[in-house]
């Protein structure tokens, strides 16, 4: 039992002498480095030389070439996880992009992308060196990180490893296609402080900007379910409404809730109370919808006594800004205001729905 404590211990130490560049070697030698160049085969005068493929011929080598062997990175590649519905990956050569993309076409994509970067880089506690606000550009300070490594019994060396990044945000001119570039500066790399002279290769590069690049969309997408979930919520509260009228004296129904909210409640409402959604112009603020309340959930919450007053057919259904108010008024399928008498009679129902906490659908 000693002896297998005491070979146990021997291996636990030996491994953490195991220095952090030597993690990422093959195991085993690198002789093979110092094989000499083949030499060409001989062939008597009087004999045919056999015919030789040039298929996997191994070109000579140039005098300012190095051997590899210790300095390839044997670790698997690693993959952008475009986490998201709106997020998918547009590769560079030295640069790694994702595109984002604005689905609702509702925000400052670019204000997004800057205010989330600049709060993720904040959150990783990493030093920003400038900031292009107009072209969408921050490059950090040097980003370390620090592991000791070595056996107890001997002490313990320290091992760190610097980097630079720089990322680029930039929008297309619709305003609801951003992208994400990230490419790194710089790599440092010291045990004791003694600079190991690291030359990475453009799979290097892209490992670690990969690596940056996850961690600041993983973020940015924390922030965007966090928004989406806050929004819900608000959405979920219920809407209260009272009876107004526009500048041509047509009844309308007003709230105090933004646009946005109440564009978004209407998507839900309308038909879970007989509405079927036919099309639809945010810009214009408009709803074309159809009535038909065999079609949606009214008779069975309400009873058939108290279906809306409305004949079957289509209509139109507005949202309109207003001074401190949001209103909601209905039309007729050419556009022009229904009556105001069924404007009011539809008020009790429909406000008393605008107002239930949760919509099914």
């Amino acid at each position: 039992m000693k002896r297998l404590f005491l070979g146990v211990a021997i291996a636990s130490v030996l491994a953490g002498c195991t220095t952090p560049l030597e993690r990422r070697q093959a195991s085993g030698e690198f002789d093979y480095i110092e094989q000499p160049e083949p030499v060409e085969l001989k062939v008597p005068a009087d004999l045919t030389p056999p015919s030789v493929s040039e298929e996997f011929a191994i070109p000579a080598k140039t005098e300012s070439a190095q051997a590899l062997g210790q300095r390839i990175d044997v670790r698997p590649p690693l993959q952008v996880l475009p986490l998201g519905e709106s997020i998918r990956l547009q590769e560079g050569t030295d640069s790694i992009t994702v595109l984002i993309e604005d689905q609702a076409g509702d925000r400052n994509l670019k204000q997004e992308l800057m205010t989330n970067l600049k709060e993720f880089i904040e959150h990783k506690k990493i030093g920003v060196e400038s900031i292009d606000e107009v072209n969408g550009e921050i490059v950090t300070q040097w980003v370390e990180t620090v592991e000791e490594f070595g056996g107890s019994w001997w002490g313990k060396d320290e091992y760190r490893m610097r980097q630079k990044y720089k990322f680029d945000v930039a929008v297309k001119d619709n305003g609801r296609t951003g992208s994400l570039s990230i490419e790194l500066l710089g790599h440092e790399e010291f045990i004791e402080d003694v600079d190991q002279d690291i030359n990475l290769t453009d799979s290097d590069k892209r490992r670690y900007a990969i690596d940056m690049l996850n961690s600041s969309i993983s973020y940015m997408n924390f922030k965007r379910q966090q928004e989406a979930k806050i929004a819900q919520v608000k959405d979920a509260s219920g809407l209260s409404i009272t009876l107004g009228k526009d500048a041509n004296g047509n009844v309308t129904y007003d709230t105090p809730a933004d646009f946005e909210r109440v564009w978004s409640r209407m998507e839900k409402l309308l038909p879970v109370i007989g509405f079927t959604v036919k099309d639809l112009d945010k810009s214009q603020g408009t709803y074309y919808v159809d009535y038909d309340p065999n079609d949606g959930f009214w008779a069975s919450l309400w009873g058939d006594n108290d279906l809306l007053a409305l004949k079957s057919g289509a209509y139109q259904v507005s949202v309109q800004p207003a001074d401190n108010a949001t209103q909601i008024s209905f039309k007729d399928a050419e556009g022009q205001p229904l009556d105001n008498e069924v404007v009011t009679q539809l008020f009790n129902q429909f406000s008393e729905y605008m107002s239930k906490s949760q919509v099914a659908r």
